[in-house]
């Protein structure tokens, strides 16, 4: 797969929170690999036992994440009658964890994010 040239033209963008690992890009890009290992402990009262935060004891961290097999073979064809992207503006909310944002071509994307949530309260 080859990667398809084109001019990005923004002339406004607007993010207002870029969460950890996140990508905004303009332009083109070969590969985007974005990742992040999250673990948040939300407990009563603070409190630290000092050992915490080792992500290896917890299985979600671990794991392979599966990858789609595709079994079929894909053939496709592109005609960009004007080769440029032009985006007048953006507004975005919020770009999560591991996330892209992206004006232009790219060959390959591929993005992890792996959060895990304990919540402890008093009974």
């Amino acid at each position: 797969m080859h990667l398809i040239n084109r001019i990005s033209n923004i002339r406004v963008a607007y993010i207002n929170i870029m969460g950890f690992s996140s990508i905004f890009q303009i332009g083109d890009s070969n590969k985007i690999t974005p990742e992040v290992k999250v673990l948040a402990v939300q407990r009563e009262h603070e409190l630290y036992f000092g050992n915490e935060g080792d992500l290896k004891q917890f299985p979600i961290y671990r794991e392979k994440i599966p990858q789609p097999v595709f079994d079929e073979p894909f053939h496709s064809a592109y005609f960009n009658e004007a080769p440029s992207i032009h985006v007048d503006s953006i507004k975005i909310l919020a770009v999560s964890a591991s996330s892209v944002v992206h004006f232009g071509s790219t060959d390959e994307v591929s993005s992890v994010a792996r959060v895990k949530h304990i919540r402890q309260l008093e009974e």
